[in-house]
């Protein structure tokens, strides 16, 4: 007999803990070595240490947004994986699903966020390395209505041969009718690169009811020699994103439906999000987490710019929030454009702050500052077939019905 579904969503996957130093820098930096001086003692404000990456990041923050979820995650019996499950107690409680393992390394980040340079991460993947099948909470899965498993490509055990134990992973959660979102992160491109990644995603995909990848994520991973190619030809402060037109965006998204998920929301960082969903047919397989409104939810391209945000600190964990803000809004039934608003809502709101979670004041807290009638930043697309709807960018290939 199946078990009933008393868990809303289990976000499985990365785990780590974060270290975020402060730079006690006035105004903007123009180049990291005018800080980073080989032999110089740089004076430095408080460190934040949280639980970090996907699980931690966009589960914890479902949970603050008023969703009952659980964690799957592995660690180490070190001092740093001492310091997550104690991180986890004091400020959460206990999640059953975090395992930690005798004689593993825990995983961790250190971020460096200077003022005016793009953000790095010294990281350390630890067990995360060796997470596989067998280290799912199954129990958990099977009683949670929707999983977001995050940053496989941080995951050797899950991308070698193809990307079989997370293809295993993914079909025993389809299996168990628990609908499936896929978060991407972008790997380590020197090493990344031996593993045919196209390949992998053919895998994953189909079996994935919702992706939600950072563009230059699934850029990287569905046209890798464009990518490398934009990426040397970059300035010193510019990024891939940058250099991303509107219509490279939406062929993503398209290529995302081709390749057999139900929808495609493409984090664009300070651009925004473009989301695109596929036919009835397909999102009416997506298991116990499905859409409430088909009509609203089938055949649509839009594209949301973000909020204005009060200030801004950093965008360690904005992705992570931008997931945790749209799927609290889509296992309460709300529309495709609620759910884009929550979305950037919880990401604008994370800038505001060095980590991850502490902008996070509750579902309320977001719906009052949406319906106060937030400003979102201006954005302009010329691409043929857009036009400006509401406050949404509409793609050539919106069909469904507006909420």
């Amino acid at each position: 007999m199946a078990k009933k579904k008393d868990i809303e969503i289990v976000a499985a996957g990365h785990t780590c803990l974060d270290l975020i130093p402060a730079f006690t820098i006035d105004g903007k930096v123009d180049k990291m070595t005018d800080v980073l001086v080989p032999g110089k003692m740089i004076n430095m404000g408080n460190c934040v240490v949280v639980g970090g990456g996907p699980v931690t990041n966009a589960g914890v923050s479902i949970r603050r947004l008023g969703v009952k979820t659980e964690l799957i995650g592995k660690i180490g019996d070190d001092d740093f994986g001492k310091q997550i499950l104690q991180w986890y107690e004091e400020h959460e409680g206990h999640f059953k699903g975090i395992h930690m393992v005798k004689g593993e390394s825990t995983s961790y980040t250190i971020a460096i966020c200077i003022p005016g340079i793009d953000r790095f991460y010294l990281h350390h993947c630890g067990a995360n390395d060796t997470f596989v099948y067998d280290d799912m909470d199954w129990d958990i899965v099977e009683r949670s209505k929707l999983m977001l498993f995050g940053y496989p490509p941080w995951m050797k055990k899950l991308y070698e041969n193809t990307g079989a134990e997370l293809t295993k992973i993914l079909k025993k959660t389809k299996d168990l009718e628990t609908t499936t979102v896929l978060d991407l992160s972008l790997p380590d491109v020197s090493y990344a690169n031996q593993f045919d990644w196209k390949a992998i995603m053919k895998n994953w995909v189909p079996l994935s009811d919702i992706m939600v990848p950072s563009a230059e994520e699934i850029f990287y991973f569905l046209y890798k020699d464009k990518f490398l190619d934009k990426k040397a030809k970059l300035g010193p402060k510019d990024s891939v994103l940058d250099h991303m037109t509107v219509k490279d965006i939406s062929t993503l998204g398209k290529d995302l439906l081709k390749l057999g998920a139900g929808v495609a929301m493409v984090k664009c960082g300070h651009r925004g999000l473009y989301i695109r969903t596929g036919e009835k047919d397909r999102l009416k397989k997506f298991g116990a987490a499905g859409c409430k409104d088909l009509d609203n939810w089938a055949n649509r391209e839009l594209w949301f710019p973000v909020y204005q945000e009060e200030k801004f600190v950093g965008a360690l964990g904005s992705g992570d929030s931008a997931i945790a803000g749209f799927l609290s809004a889509f296992v309460r039934g709300l529309s495709i454009e609620s759910c884009l608003r929550y979305a950037n809502a919880a990401g604008s709101m994370n800038v505001t702050v060095p980590d991850g979670l502490t902008w996070n004041k509750g579902f309320d807290d977001l719906t009052r500052r949406i319906k106060a009638g937030w400003k979102t930043k201006d954005l302009k697309i010329d691409e043929a077939g857009w036009k400006k709807e509401r406050e949404f960018w509409v793609g050539p290939d919106n069909k469904g019905k507006w909420e």
